[in-house]
C-alpha cells in the first residue's frame, strides 16, 4: 500500500512538473528601483517601500545611489522615509506608480537638498518620461 501511495504521489509530481515546467524554471522580469542622493548632505536610514517589500540603506553619501529589484502582482506606489546626516527630523515622500505588468520599468527617485523627490520612470528598453513632487515632512 505504501508503494502505491508513493507511486501516485510521484506520478502527480511528475505530471505537475511536465505541465508547469515553464512556470517553475522561468524567472519573471522585475522592476528596478534606484534612489539617488543629489544633495550635498548624507542620507541616513533610507527606507524605500514598494509592493509590500521594504528596502533599506544605512547611509547614502552625496552623489551616490542605491538600486534594488522587485516584482509586483498589483498596481502600487512608492514610499520613502529618510533622515539627513546634518539635519534633525525624518522626511517622508510617497508617490509614483508601478503597474502590475507586463511591462517592467526602471524607477528613479532623486532626493534633492531641500528634501524634494523627483520621480522619473522609463521602460527598461524605452525612452524616459517623468514627473516631480515634493516631500511631506
Amino acid at each position: 500500500m505504501k508503494r502505491l501511495v508513493l507511486l501516485v504521489l510521484f506520478g502527480v509530481a511528475a505530471w505537475y512538473a511536465w505541465h508547469h515546467w515553464r512556470d517553475l524554471t522561468q524567472r519573471r522580469p522585475q522592476h528596478d528601483l534606484e534612489v539617488r542622493n543629489t544633495s550635498s548632505s548624507s542620507i541616513l536610514r533610507l527606507r524605500a517601500t514598494v509592493a509590500g517589500q521594504t528596502f533599506v540603506k544605512d547611509t547614502l553619501p552625496p552623489g551616490s545611489s542605491a538600486t534594488w529589484h522587485f516584482g509586483t502582482s498589483e498596481d502600487t506606489g512608492f514610499e520613502l522615509v529618510w533622515e539627513w546626516g546634518d539635519k534633525l527630523g525624518e522626511m517622508h515622500w510617497s508617490g509614483g506608480h508601478v503597474p502590475r505588468g507586463p511591462i517592467v520599468r526602471r524607477h528613479v527617485l532623486s532626493i534633492d537638498g531641500d528634501g524634494g523627490v523627483v520621480y522619473t520612470v522609463e521602460d527598461k528598453l524605452g525612452a524616459a518620461s517623468g514627473q516631480g513632487s515634493s516631500p511631506t515632512p
